[in-house]
């Protein structure tokens, strides 16, 4: 039997799935992690988890591969964006990958805008000048780890360290490269006259690659490592969000998708870049090549969902899984949760907004709070910042008729639901939730030539009946005046500069 590994990279959790070229999948192995939050917004990860974690499941996998006799006929990886490894020539890492989470990098992000226009930024590379991306944090290594970055034979994000770990190259996609504030998001070249002013080296990149190319082969140095053959061909399939569009059918104009991880990510097809006036969408490479998505990205929703679980959920009742608890309480609350509006802002915000100082809230709270209302409250406040950006993303490209959903969160029914209500459209939920690692089989089996095109591919891999989440009205009128409250609110702490009293603490 004929089948494919993907190796999906998240922020919390390294997957790796066999998948047949339907689409089925028959044995998965995961490893959790979790970066490390450290003071001054600072957010870290040892590369030596991503390592372990990529041997581990590959060692589980090859077990279930031996044993029932499967032949891999690619590897194919997607990882989470925008985070960076300085390693030497031999791919060892010199310094803790500094995370997309990452804040440390709001004075490089000032220095950038004092050389370059924002709006010349913005449009060669579809990117704001913000800490979220590559280059301000190139920066701040060069800057205040110059021995480290002097050091540096290359600085890869973490698809590219797995890459290297499968295949000795280095090497990276467009859509990997459309996070790092560097590549022309119109020619999908690294841009000489940003990296000059900025003194970055283009050797110290690694190679540019289409989405969907054979990066190499297993080594047969990792091969025996993990027990299976060497000379697989190792697929780059690209960013786990535009992937993750790829399996959620954003392939034509009028569909979106909103996944839900760590963060949340709402993204759109286009067939050529796409700008907002005041820059407050994404433009990245699609992970079909030569195409575009505009997206839009909130960094903190399911972690909040975590945290929550974590910090008002200590114990279980009777065995009773924590998040079964949580889920069950929040549907006890009602539309609106009892007047609390949560504002999801907990490590700066993103789009709409790109307000690196911004803090997350409840308001509204009163001794007849209940604990059912602050679970509901996130949730809403989650699914309220998703639409506003749904809203944003319509106001460039134009109308968007659907919008499938997935990531962790969407596991529960009620999210959906409010999802379709704020919204105020359809919801589509497939039912592998595991979107991005989807994508990566749907673009393997493009390029291996299995399907002619990416459309006929998702109609045969992503082949279940997906379930439909109508919105209601009476709870989209209720939700349109929360969003206008939500907003109301951001503001009032905003512009009297509330933020920026707690910047430093007290």
């Amino acid at each position: 039997m004929n089948c494919v590994i993907t190796i999906d990279v998240g922020t919390s959790s390294l997957k790796s799935t066999v998948y047949t070229l339907s689409g089925k999948s028959l044995y998965g192995s995961a490893s959790e992690y979790q970066p490390v939050f450290l003071k001054n917004n600072y957010a870290e990860q040892s590369p030596e988890t991503w390592k372990n974690a990529l041997i581990q499941t590959l060692n589980d996998i090859s077990k279930y591969v031996s044993n029932n006799s499967i032949d891999i006929i690619a590897i194919s990886v997607t990882s989470q964006r925008a985070s960076i490894i300085p390693v030497d020539k031999h791919g060892n890492y010199l310094h803790n990958a500094i995370m997309w989470q990452d804040k440390r990098t709001t004075q490089e992000c000032k220095k950038i805008s004092k050389f370059i226009d924002i709006n010349t930024i913005y449009r060669k590379t579809g990117l704001r000048i913000d800490p979220y991306f590559s280059a301000p944090k190139m920066l701040w290594l060069k800057e205040n780890c110059s021995e480290i970055y002097n050091k540096s034979y290359k600085i890869l994000g973490v698809q590219d360290f797995i890459i290297y770990l499968l295949t000795n190259k280095f090497i990276t996609d467009w859509t990997q490269a459309s996070r790092t504030m560097l590549m022309d998001i119109n020619n999908f070249k690294w841009d000489r006259d940003i990296l000059d002013i900025l003194e970055i080296n283009e050797e110290i990149l690694p190679e540019l690659c289409p989405p969907a190319s054979i990066a190499g082969k297993l080594t047969d140095q990792i091969a025996n490592t993990v027990g299976l053959k060497g000379g697989i061909p190792v697929i780059i399939a690209g960013g786990d969000q535009q992937c993750a569009a790829v399996a959620l059918n954003i392939l034509q104009e009028g569909y979106a998708e909103a996944n839900t991880g760590t963060g949340s990510f709402v993204i759109a097809y286009s067939d050529k870049p796409v700008f907002d006036i005041k820059n407050r969408t994404l433009c990245s490479a699609a992970a079909i090549p030569g195409k575009w998505v505009v997206e839009a990205g909130i960094l903190t929703t399911g972690t909040i969902y975590r945290w929550l679980k974590e910090q008002f959920y200590p114990d279980s009742i009777d065995g009773e899984n924590k998040y079964e608890l949580l889920n069950k309480e929040a549907s006890i609350s009602t539309t609106g949760a009892n007047g609390v509006i949560m504002i999801p802002h907990f490590q700066g915000s993103a789009a709409p907004y790109w307000n690196p100082d911004a803090k997350g809230m409840f308001f509204n709270l009163t001794l007849g709070t209940k604990r059912s209302d602050i679970a509901r409250s996130v949730l809403e406040g989650i699914a309220l910042e998703i639409a506003e950006n749904v809203f944003l993303i319509e106001e460039n490209i134009g109308n968007i008729n659907t919008i499938s959903v997935a990531g962790g969160m969407t596991r529960f029914d009620l999210f959906n639901q409010i999802q379709a209500d704020v919204f105020n459209k359809p919801v589509i939920k497939y039912e592998n939730s595991e979107a991005s690692s989807l994508g990566a089989l749907i673009s393997t089996s493009v390029t291996l030539g299995y399907y002619e095109n990416y459309k006929i591919a998702f109609k045969n891999i992503i082949n279940d009946n997906p379930t439909l989440y109508d919105p209601c009205d009476k709870n989209a009128e209720i939700y349109k005046i929360i969003i206008n409250r939500k907003n109301k609110l951001y503001n009032a702490l905003n512009e009297n500069d509330i933020y920026s009293l707690f910047k430093y603490g007290i």
